[in-house]
């Protein structure tokens, strides 16, 4: 896990991938100094209890949030087949790419996004995407487009699943729906639509104990009736919801 963290190179700033980390070894080392030179006990325990969080936060962001890796498939159930041809909306720098590459060695994806600055990633392009998939050796299997998931490029059933990890789940509603009709119109019959979004548990709780300001999507947990309804209305059936940590994903099929 560590030594991944400076493989890739997906763009997210410092305080997100090393913030809680620096938290961490400040608040430790204040907290030694002042038990070494006998300041009060409760001085000492406060400096103690922001390390604590600083290394909860560091383990919550790595492990859970994956923040500067490529992202686990959580579902086995998604292309079990373990081949196909993907579509993955709003691929960003490719956590979500190169991580389903990995899983899955015999995929093709074709990613799509309209790389445009948003939630801290302003020089994101679709070189990056390229070269992650370069580093983990995938590169081969992977198409990338510029493209607006709303207004899709691709005939009728060209492909035979889609993802969109972190991405639909940031639109305003009614273009998530618009989103969805365009992943129903371009995956085939009986094929799959997987979406991950982030499920604010314990996880996202510790690592970020408050809303970051015009970040608030990571003060909510989508609503699930709302999005399972919206499905059935796009054109697809669910096949599994679930959760993991920091995630919440659907598994649908088109009908």
């Amino acid at each position: 896990m560590f030594t991944s963290w400076f493989r890739y190179d997906f763009g997210y700033s410092w305080p997100l991938t090393l913030g809680h980390g620096l938290v961490f070894a400040a608040a430790l080392a204040l907290a030694a100094i002042a038990a070494w030179r006998g300041w009060r006990p409760w001085l000492v325990g406060a400096f103690a209890v922001v390390a604590g969080w600083g290394l909860a936060g560091t383990v919550a962001m790595h492990h859970a949030g994956q923040i500067n890796e490529p992202v686990r498939v959580p579902t086995r159930a998604f292309l079990a087949s373990g081949s196909g041809r993907v579509l993955d909306l709003g691929a960003g720098s490719g956590r979500a790419t190169v991580g389903l590459l990995l899983a899955r060695p015999n995929v093709r994806v074709t990613a799509v996004d309209l790389y445009r600055g948003y939630y801290g990633i302003d020089d994101n392009t679709a070189d990056r995407l390229r070269r992650n998939a370069a580093t983990a050796g995938v590169g081969d299997r992977v198409e990338v487009r510029t493209a607006d998931m709303r207004q899709l490029p691709f005939g009728d059933g060209e492909f035979d699943a889609a993802m969109s990890v972190a991405a639909i789940d940031h639109l305003r509603w009614a273009d998530v729906e618009r989103a969805m009709r365009e992943a129903a119109r371009v995956v085939r019959p009986g094929g799959e639509f997987l979406v991950v979004s982030l499920n604010v548990d314990l996880w996202v709780r510790t690592a970020v104990p408050l809303p970051l300001h015009g970040h608030g999507y990571w003060g909510r947990s989508p609503d699930r009736e709302r999005w399972r309804q919206a499905f059935s209305r796009s054109g697809f059936d669910v096949k599994e919801v679930g959760t993991g940590p920091a995630t919440l994903y659907w598994l649908v099929t088109r009908r």
